[in-house]
């Protein structure tokens, strides 16, 4: 008998990004095993790629996820029958081969893991995104901390930096498998490393470091800061404002930029976009809240400073261009060892 996997997520908002890209590599990566995989969810982005890939779909909306006052209250309100919707349509049987369960949102972790930890062999509650009061605050922490601690239940996270606030949250140790790189098949690898242009990818928002960003294109006129965001009022003349970016335009983007950024101003559990660009050799300059930060050498592999610093950095890599390429070139052998195969065994193994 086939076994079966079994993604659940049920999101606040749905867009394209680190989490979405590991959720569908990684149920791949299963199908390829053997497995047959599906999906539970009203990610309009997962049930889109999921599609695309031939797996199994089930759209189905019972909450928004509980992160703010409103989404919560209409949660609290909405449990019993979500409960009741979700045990209805997914019964035992629906489970009855079942290798593992990965339940992606806090939701999802909240109502439907009790159940699930007695009709699969194993949950696994993913934790990509930054531990935040949505969780330490949550009316229902009590209730996660101890469903999280049965025998079926594993807590799993893709960065070291992530262990503190996992204990905070849930009293207990998480296992950390570390992201990796998806390998692709042609890259055009980055030759010149005269600080022209900072490139930027991903939500460009306060706790990502956006108004550093701004701050900094504004300070620094000889250089062009290219940002994956739609165009917005008052920006400067040298940030240039790309919009969301994929396909051909993604790769433009790769080949323009000399230095990546990413300057979280809160914790960033890892920041994918950091092997996409060292796989390009495209030097990285990240904040110390960034996850990546445990995985490289500071000034070999990789740039990383405080906040307050990343202003001077940049202004000393005007004119470093030799560092800019030592670096590029270390990391691009670095990574050659943090593989999606290796990644994905680990969490075969969870449930082998």
């Amino acid at each position: 008998m086939i076994k079966t996997i079994t993604f659940i997520r049920f999101p606040f908002e749905s867009r394209m990004g680190g989490e979405e890209l590991h959720t569908v590599k990684l149920a791949e990566f299963f199908r390829n095993k053997g497995f047959k995989v599906r999906l539970i969810s009203s990610c309009k982005v997962l049930i889109s790629e999921f599609k695309k890939l031939g797996l199994e779909v089930y759209e189905f909306k019972p909450f928004r996820a509980p992160v703010t006052k409103i989404s919560m209250l209409a949660f609290i309100i909405k449990y019993p029958w979500s409960l009741f919707r979700f045990k209805s349509k997914f019964n035992s049987d629906f489970f009855q081969n079942e290798a593992c369960t990965f339940l992606l949102n806090i939701g999802e972790k909240i109502i439907f893991s009790k159940y699930l930890s007695k009709v699969s062999s194993k949950v696994v509650f993913m934790e990509h995104a930054r531990i935040g009061n949505f969780i330490l605050k949550n009316p229902f922490l009590s209730h996660l901390r101890k469903v999280s601690k049965l025998k079926t239940i594993e807590i799993v996270s893709v960065s070291k930096i992530m262990e503190r606030d996992l204990i905070k949250a849930y009293n207990q140790k998480a296992t950390i498998i570390p992201n990796a790189i998806y390998s692709l098949k042609t890259l055009r690898h980055k030759t010149d490393y005269k600080l022209k242009k900072i490139g930027y990818l991903g939500r460009f928002t306060e706790d990502k470091g956006s108004n550093l960003i701004i701050k900094l294109a504004s300070k620094n006129k000889d250089i062009e800061f290219l940002v994956s965001t739609e165009k917005f009022e008052n920006s400067p003349n040298n940030l240039k404002c790309l919009g969301y970016l994929k396909g051909n335009k993604l790769e433009e983007f790769w080949d323009q930029i000399d230095l990546l950024l990413l300057p979280a101003s809160k914790i960033d559990p890892f920041g994918l976009v950091v092997l996409e660009a060292m796989q390009r050799k495209v030097p990285v300059l990240i904040s110390n809240n960034v996850g990546a930060k445990d995985y490289f050498k500071k000034d070999l592999e990789i740039f990383i400073e405080d906040l307050d610093k990343i202003e001077n950095k940049i202004q000393d890599l005007k004119s470093k261009e030799k560092l800019m390429q030592k670096v590029a070139l270390n990391a691009f052998k670095k990574i050659s060892s943090m593989t999606d195969d290796k990644m994905h065994q680990s969490y075969l193994n969870l449930f082998k």
